[in-house]
Order: structure tokens, then C-alpha cells, then sequence
């Protein structure tokens, strides 16, 4: 039987997964904080067809000269990466390169999150109608939303930067 290994923060976390998965899998708990693990067994069967699946993948990109392809799994989309030549998939590699996606995806979020604020209240409108505007206004500029929203958060000015600066115009206007 395979086992598929997720390292948890914390012992509460892991317990926290396996309740997410809800006897989707055989899961148990092993080590304890800083380096929890859940351990999900997989069926012999499954396990196989598994790793034959992205075996087969990871081979056809590698043949045909293709770094990664999008696969599906219902509603989800995942990166496979083609393995290097002569060299099996890496699962490390995989899940660095989701990490950086997903970092990538949470920085742009918190852009455009500060932009829809800014906005709504620059307009006087709801969020939702200040990102629909802001939407708008990237595909009619044929830029991207993320471009958009750091342009429209780089017009705030900082209030630390501001209190340095008074403070410095002060202390040059008041005599020594």
C-alpha cells in the first residue's frame, strides 16, 4: 500500500486535515509540532493507476519537448511538470512551483483587494462596483487587473513617508 505524505505546521492542523477528509482516505498522524506529518494510505489499485497516470504524462512531455501541462481534476487545475531527462517525476519540484504560483496569485489578490478599496471610496461606491469598473477598464486598456490595481494603489501617498517628510519641513522652517 502507497502513502502519501503532507507535512502540517502543527499537530492541531493535521488534525484539522484529517477531519477535512472525512474518511475519504486512511489517515493517521505521526510525529508531533514542529514536524507533524498525515500519512494517507492509498489503496494498491488506486496507487497504481496514480503513478501510471502522471508516469505516462510526465514521459509524453518530456518526449515532446514540453515543460508542464494543466490537469484537471473536477472543478481544480494542477501543473505537472515533465520530469528532467532520465529522471522521475519530482515531486518537490511540483509542489515548489504550485507554492510559487499560489504566492504569486495571494500578491496580486492583496493588490487588487487595495485597489477595489481605494477605489470604492474614492468613487463612493460598493467594492463589488469598483472592481467591476476596474475589470473593465484593464480589458478595454488591454492590460492585466493586477497592473491596473498597483497603478490605482501606488496613487495613495504613505502616511509614514508623509510624517517624514512634514517632520523635515518642519525642523528646516523652525530656527535653530
Amino acid at each position: 500500500m502507497d502513502v502519501i505524505r503532507v507535512r502540517t505546521p502543527s499537530t492541531a492542523h493535521a488534525q484539522r486535515l484529517i477531519a477535512a477528509l472525512d474518511g475519504e482516505f486512511s489517515a493517521t498522524l505521526n510525529g508531533g509540532s514542529p514536524s507533524t506529518e498525515v500519512e494517507l494510505r492509498l489503496d494498491s489499485e488506486t496507487a497504481t493507476k496514480l503513478v501510471g497516470l502522471f508516469d505516462a504524462v510526465g514521459v509524453w512531455l518530456s518526449d515532446g519537448g514540453l515543460d508542464a501541462c494543466q490537469i484537471g481534476f473536477g472543478e481544480r487545475s494542477y501543473t505537472l511538470l515533465a520530469a528532467l531527462l532520465n529522471k522521475p517525476n519530482d515531486a518537490a519540484a511540483f509542489l515548489l512551483e504550485r507554492t510559487i504560483q499560489l504566492q504569486t496569485a495571494l500578491d496580486s489578490r492583496v493588490v487588487i483587494e487595495q485597489a477595489k478599496g481605494i477605489l470604492a471610496e474614492r468613487e463612493a461606491i460598493s467594492p463589488d462596483e469598483a472592481f467591476l469598473k476596474m475589470r473593465g477598464q484593464a480589458r478595454s486598456r488591454r492590460v492585466k487587473l493586477h497592473d491596473l490595481a498597483a497603478g490605482i494603489v501606488s496613487t495613495v501617498s504613505n502616511p509614514a513617508e508623509d510624517g517624514a517628510a512634514r517632520q523635515s519641513h518642519v525642523e528646516e522652517a523652525v530656527p535653530g
